[in-house]
């Protein structure tokens, strides 16, 4: 293949990618705290990852907007008082008093251990 055509075939295959998602799992944690903040609620852990890059990676949150929000509060509420551990999936930030934290998903991958 000479050097034109492979350079052709570099900007088709650059030009048909899309965009990147930063998105992955939190693993387990034990929950130290819960914490209400507007539009959503705080779940505060030692050992959070930060799939996303946010600046914060103290306590991810879930969502008021999620569609399971009743739900996922319940279960994160008896993970909580039961002092089991909660793990899920992220694939995003959100933004509170000037600082972005990790978001979790109310459906899916949430699990209580």
């Amino acid at each position: 293949m000479n050097k034109m055509a492979f350079r052709i075939i570099l900007i088709m295959l650059t030009l048909l990618s899309g965009p990147v998602n930063a998105a992955g799992g939190l693993s387990a944690n034990k929950i130290n705290k819960l914490a209400f903040q507007t539009g959503g609620l705080f779940i505060y852990a030692s050992n959070w990852a930060n799939p996303n890059s946010c600046s914060r990676n103290s306590a991810v949150v879930l969502l008021q907007s999620d569609p399971n929000y009743d739900k996922a509060y319940a279960l994160i509420l008896a993970a909580y008082m039961s002092g089991k551990m909660l793990s899920g999936y992220s694939d995003g930030c959100t933004e509170f008093d000037a600082q972005t934290y990790n978001t979790i998903r109310g459906h899916k991958y949430l699990t209580v251990e």
